[in-house]
């Protein structure tokens, strides 16, 4: 006879659930149950009950048991993937940390093609004016390196006074005051 094990789990828990003693009282009532309705205890043989209850209760005690003892491999085993993974991945991030330098060897033929390549690109750095060298004219505002940073892009810079000048309002401050004024456009 083959039958759902867990055909009867709600009714059991419900009945469990209204035990206050937990589990012994649950047992109580069931075998309360089985003595009051059923044959059970003097129906059989003399002590058949008892082999009967022991055979269950083992039975299931060895089911219980092999899936507590499955449970703690998977995880002892998941543990284990989980830390290899892990080191895994510390020793891939070592090796881009580490990673040597390499040399490459170059022909004169090829050194001389790249200091020509490097001397071409200077100078037309130079010519077009966005070589390294600072610039001399006054006007043309020096960018700071906090312009490459993205969380600076969109954010607005301080005009001299440390202040801010918008469309209606300009402040500036010092340690000790700040000043705020209204900028009052005339259209003709």
């Amino acid at each position: 006879m083959t039958h759902d094990p867990e055909k009867f789990d709600s009714m059991l828990l419900a009945m469990a659930q209204q035990h206050e003693g937990g589990v012994k009282d649950l047992l109580d009532t069931i075998v309360g149950f089985l003595a009051r309705k059923t044959d059970f205890f003097v129906g059989g043989k003399e002590g058949e009950w008892e082999k009967v209850v022991k055979d269950t209760f083992y039975k299931h005690s060895v089911k219980a048991r092999e899936e507590k003892e499955k449970i703690k491999r998977e995880k002892v085993e998941a543990e284990k993937r989980l830390k290899e993974i892990q080191q895994k991945k510390e020793q891939e991030r070592l090796a881009k940390d580490f990673e040597p330098a390499t040399v490459t060897e170059l022909t004169d033929q090829e050194a001389e093609n790249l200091q020509n390549d490097l001397e071409k690109n200077k100078q037309s750095k130079e010519e077009d004016g966005s070589g390294d060298s600072a610039s001399n004219d006054p006007e043309t505002p020096t960018v700071p390196d906090e312009e490459d940073d993205p969380k600076e892009k969109n954010k607005l810079k301080p005009n001299s006074g440390n202040g801010c000048d918008l469309e209606n309002y300009r402040w500036t401050q010092t340690l000790e005051e700040v000043e705020v004024s209204e900028l009052i456009l005339m259209t003709p």
